[in-house]
């Protein structure tokens, strides 16, 4: 058996030399490596815009307005409107916002915040308790605050923004490569007949399907190392980032060949391939806007791998995410492999 598999992949990885899937991978990985190295700016603003209204006309009301126009000259992103109505109406508008309304709840001042309906409950706690330490400190006087680091040593530092799209490509290319290539791959081995003359010899579908998804790892893997070394250099938890993207491939290849079991060419599967690449990686608006993490988006299964990535490119001390993604993909790589094996025995007794 092993010798059928071993005997499969050199046939696989020679087909993938003559169809230029090694030039492909390298060739997208170096375009990748160049657009995050010289295109995409270190620095970018991603915070969202707060556009405010004060209502309260009782005796600290100048004490608010100060600490919001001084908010307003720390931050360009902090915006003083006539009404509640303009609030909402500018909130339409951007999507990237949230509202602040100062009024008077029960004789006394309050803030009502005004959300979208996506945003993270920490991002909702931080900007609440950072608006009653500015009040406080505004009616009370500065107070002297002492902070004690559990993690002192650890140095984690700022990712740059050109740098932090890294993760995505991983996600994008290396993981769900095979995605794409196992797609092509066994559409033109079905105009060959190579499946049906193959399932016919002591061979079995296990080993067939088995060798696709370790030809895709491979690529995957040499896209990974490539992009990796030569965005971040060698400080990265190679180890585990190459453990979470072995799973992450395996169960991105074995959705590939599920989806091409159900069609007969390429060209009746593309749409589908597009609907499906475009909802798997809706994680990507999260990650780059953290105020945006709706459940549909946290219950993909590309939403904890992202991250995963990401702690083992910049690590910040969070290894549960790593190790409970790993878990996590275990179960997913074994359910959708052996329904690939059950997808195709059912698409070869109806041909």
């Amino acid at each position: 058996m092993f010798k059928r598999y071993l005997g499969l992949l050199k046939k696989d990885i020679i087909t993938g030399f003559r169809n230029f899937y090694f030039l492909i991978v390298i060739v997208t990985a170096l375009i990748y490596v160049g657009v995050i190295n010289f295109l995409i700016p270190s620095e970018i603003s991603i915070k969202p815009a707060v556009y405010y209204h004060i209502e309260y006309k009782g005796d600290i009301k100048n004490v608010l307005q100060d600490m919001m126009t001084q908010a307003g000259d720390e931050h360009d992103s902090v915006y003083a409107v006539k009404s509640r109505e303009e609030v909402i109406a500018k909130m339409k508008k951007n999507k990237n916002s949230i509202g602040m309304i100062v009024k008077e709840i029960e004789g006394k001042p309050g803030i009502e915040f005004i959300m979208q309906g996506y945003e993270n409950k920490e991002v909702i706690n931080s900007l609440i308790l950072a608006i009653e330490d500015n009040i406080n400190k505004k009616i009370s006087g500065d107070v002297k605050i002492e902070t004690l680091v559990l993690r002192k040593g650890t140095n984690i530092e700022k990712i740059p923004i050109n740098k932090n799209a890294l993760p995505v490509f991983i996600l994008s290319e290396p993981v769900l490569l095979g995605f794409f290539l196992v797609v092509a791959l066994i559409f033109m081995e079905k105009e060959e007949g190579t499946i049906r003359a193959y399932v016919v010899s002591p061979g079995t579908l296990y080993e067939y399907l088995a060798s696709k998804i370790t030809l895709m790892l491979i690529l995957g893997l040499i896209s990974t190392i490539m992009s990796t070394v030569l965005v971040v250099g060698f400080k990265v938890d190679f180890l585990n980032l190459i453990i979470l993207v072995t799973l992450g491939s395996i169960f991105g290849t074995s959705l590939g060949l599920i989806l091409a079991s159900f069609f007969k060419n390429i060209s009746q599967a593309m749409i589908w391939i597009i609907i499906l690449m475009l909802f798997i990686t809706l994680p990507f608006i999260s990650y780059f806007m953290p105020s945006f993490a709706p459940t549909y988006i946290k219950i993909l299964p590309t939403y904890p791998l992202l991250f995963a990535i990401r702690e083992t490119i910049f690590p910040t001390g969070n290894t549960q995410i790593i190790y409970s993604t790993m878990l996590y993909y275990v179960f997913l790589g074994a359910i959708t492999y052996f329904l690939s094996v059950f997808a195709y025995k059912r698409s070869l007794i109806k041909e």
